[in-house]
């Protein structure tokens, strides 16, 4: 009988995993869950009665005990990491108190900054702050200091020039449970609302550390006064282009001084200042008003015109403040300000002047230039306007009378030196209707540049135009100035010698093909009337004319660029009168020429682009003036015969 006959199927099985040389294939084979019963059917439960237990052996049994031991733990080694649990527990539980109850250790916490003081203030007056450091530590702090961060606006109160910003003061040592205390003292100076803010710090060591401990403490105090007052007065209702008269009065009223004050102005659109009083030190718009008293009352008057449409309003700042001392002329820092609106009503009678169209104040002309006048006028009112009058008034030593000539049935009174107009409708009556505009004119000009001085260069012109409203026995009129200033003139000469001059030339006459011939070259500047400065001359040399050099003036200053080919004459400042009421300025400079064959039988360029350039120190404008090129034809030079100037072969 075969030996697997009578054996279970889960010995078979397990007879087959143990095995090193029994192996089979697996098929594949799918059988019900569970075997059938003896009676055919399914279901129910397993027969279990030829299963045998053989298959747990002792061998396995002991691996599955060995599993089930629970190893034993070493009493030492539990001990230490027991004390380890308590120790890190401990460690969490002080260092939670020193931080968090800081009782019996040096604590932040415990040195306590009180600051005793107003939270309000007038600017300009002294605040006294009270500065208090409690140390409530059981241990003393060591090398104590006090800082102390100023706020923007604060002045020295001994000084109010002297701006303050950081301080630092010793405290020493404060004990434990012991208080330190300091005064503080400060100006502050800003405008009404503004708040201010002062940062304390107390900055320590401990014993047996060198870390540094800080302790802030912020103070804030807002300005409730200003120190000053600053009040405005002008014209309700002004006429456009008309000047008036703005008055601003700064008054102290704090009891102390207060040092630097300014007076900074903001004008609207369309207004142009012409003078103040006193002057003002910056743009027209900045005044220094020095230190103030308590008191004192300072007045600026600024006189100007507003231009503008009718019922326009134009409104002015004004600005009073301390400057930032030392070299500073500016504002810093504005304690109070004031607005003050002016309204524009159109005038009654309304009056435009112009010179060659240009609508200016001051108009800038050359001399002996004819000078095209032009006035607008019109009715502005709602009546009309009888036997209307035209009156224009000329002066200055500068006026050329005889060239005044007067247009539109004007009359020039020359014992008056005035041009009279009775103004008509366009129906030639002697009236004028709302609304109703025209326009006259008349020329002028200035006397010849040869006898104009600074102390004569400027003409006044006084306009006014008068008449009677309907209805009304009283005469109204309307009055404009202007001015015209006649610019410096520059008498530029040049020329070109040979035979004479300060240098000593050589070289064939007429010039020669490939022969050097030299000339000297003569600048000469005149200047009628008002200084120039930044004045320069320049030239440029022509094709195959060198430089030689040797200016005849040492104290002028004249260079030569060989880069450009072009000599410059710096002169600096060329004073009023230079060449008329004093000698003028004059300089000479060496050249050669060297002609090449395709020259022949033409009359070379020694020097071109011969120009004057400057600035008027009394109109700003710039002053040019040119002259035309210099050649070998030597018109200048007693020597010089016709034809002398064609080179020839």
């Amino acid at each position: 009988m075969n030996n697997e006959e009578g054996k279970s199927e889960i010995e078979k099985l397990n007879e087959t995993l143990y095995s090193r040389t029994r192996y089979e294939e697996v098929k594949d084979e799918r059988h019900q869950v569970k075997p059938a019963r003896p009676d055919g059917r399914t279901g129910g439960e397993f027969d279990t009665s030829n299963v045998r237990e053989t298959w747990q052996s002792p061998a396995l049994d002991e691996v599955l005990k060995g599993e089930r031991e629970v190893p034993q733990t070493n009493a030492f080694m539990k001990k230490v990491f027991v004390f380890a649990v308590l120790f890190f527990i401990a460690t969490i539980i002080v260092a939670g108190f020193v931080f968090l109850g800081g009782a019996n250790f040096i604590s932040s916490k415990n040195v306590e900054v009180a600051v005793l003081g107003p939270s309000i203030v007038s600017a300009g007056e002294v605040l006294e702050l009270g500065i208090n450091i409690a140390n409530k530590n059981n241990a003393d702090l060591e090398l104590a200091n006090l800082s102390i961060q100023y706020p923007p606006g604060s002045r020295n109160p001994s000084n109010t020039a002297e701006a303050l910003t950081f301080s630092k003061e010793e405290l020493g040592a404060i004990n434990a449970g012991a208080e330190a205390s300091r005064n503080v003292r400060a100006v502050l100076l800003g405008s009404i609302g503004e708040t201010k803010e002062f940062k304390f710090s107390v900055e320590y060591r401990v014993k047996g550390s060198n870390a540094t401990f800080y302790k802030d403490k912020l103070f804030e105090v807002v300005i409730g006064n200003a120190p000053v007052t600053v009040s405005a007065e002008s014209p309700e209702f002004v006429t456009s282009g008309e000047e008036f008269e703005t008055e601003v009065s700064v008054v102290l009223n704090s009891p102390d001084i207060l040092r630097d004050v300014v007076l900074k102005a903001e004008y609207p659109y369309g207004y142009a200042v012409s003078l103040s009083q006193p002057a003002a030190i910056l743009d027209n718009n900045i005044w220094m008003l020095g230190d103030l008293s308590p008191g004192d009352k300072k007045t600026v008057k600024i006189r100007g015109r507003l231009s503008g449409q009718n019922e326009e309003e134009r409104t002015f700042r004004f600005y009073v403040g301390v400057s930032g001392g030392g070299a500073s002329r500016n504002l810093k820092i504005a304690l109070a300000s004031i607005l003050n609106t002016v309204a524009i009503s159109r005038p009654a009678i309304g009056l435009n002047i112009s010179f060659n169209g240009e609508d200016v104040s001051s108009y800038v002309a050359p001399a002996a230039r004819s000078i095209s006048t032009s006035i607008r006028f019109q009715n502005n009112l709602p009546d009309k306007l009888l036997n209307p009058r035209l009156e224009v008034r000329l002066s200055g030593a500068a006026l050329d009378k005889s060239t005044i000539t007067a247009f539109n049935g004007g009359f020039y009174d020359s014992l008056n030196s005035k041009i009279v107009w009775q103004l008509t409708n366009s129906l030639g009556v002697q009236e004028l209707a709302p609304g109703d505009a025209s326009q006259i004119n008349f020329n002028f000009s200035s006397l010849p540049k040869e006898v104009l001085t600074s102390s004569n260069s400027d003409i006044s012109l006084n306009f006014t135009l008068s008449g009677t409203p309907v209805g009304s026995s009283n005469q109204i009129s309307v009055s404009e100035s202007r001015t015209v200033k006649i610019a410096s003139q520059i008498n530029l000469a040049s020329k070109v010698l040979r035979s004479i001059g300060p240098f000593t030339n050589r070289g064939p006459m007429p010039p020669k093909v490939e022969t050097e011939t030299t000339c000297t070259v003569i600048l000469s500047v005149g200047n009628t009337q008002g200084d120039i400065v930044q004045a320069n001359v320049t030239a440029r040399l022509g094709p195959g004319v060198k430089w030689i050099g040797a200016a005849s003036a040492a104290s002028e200053d004249i260079s030569y660029n060989a880069v450009s080919n072009t000599v410059t004459w710096d002169l600096g400042t060329l004073s009023s009168g230079s060449g008329f009421s004093s000698t003028g300025r004059e300089v000479a400079f060496q050249i050669g020429l060297t002609p090449s064959t395709s020259q022949i039988g033409t009359v070379p360029v020694l020097v071109s682009g011969i120009t004057f350039i400057g600035q008027d120190t009394e109109t700003g404008l710039e002053v040019r003036a040119t002259n035309p090129p210099l050649s070998t034809r030597l018109t200048s030079d007693p020597s010089f015969i016709q034809g002398d100037d064609i080179v020839v072969k």
